[in-house]
């Protein structure tokens, strides 16, 4: 089995056909090592393989960020941002003969 890492992402990386072939053994891997798989298809389509605690871990993760307060006020300054460019320019072109 060829899991040595892609070039992006430090962790294994397997053909669907390799992943085919040795399924169980990737399972037990990314279960038991805490490692992740990436699994690429002939057309060069990619998923990646992750054990079921560590996608509970990081959806935990995420919820917690997103439930911060800091959190909160950082979108609501985006959100005010946003409505501020949407409104018209910011900087207003001096007149001519005008200097700023």
């Amino acid at each position: 089995m060829a899991d040595e890492p892609s070039s992006n992402s430090g962790f294994g990386s397997v053909s669907v056909h390799q992943a085919k072939e040795a399924l169980n053994q990737i399972l037990s891997q990314v279960c038991s090592a805490k490692t992740r798989m990436e699994i690429v298809g002939a057309d060069g389509h990619a998923c990646v393989l992750i054990s079921k605690d560590e996608l509970e871990s990081l959806e935990r993760a995420l919820e917690i960020l997103a439930n911060t307060s800091e959190v909160r006020k950082i979108a609501t300054q985006i959100a005010a941002l946003t409505y501020t460019a949407a409104q018209g320019p910011l900087v207003v072109a001096a007149a001519d003969g005008e200097s700023n």
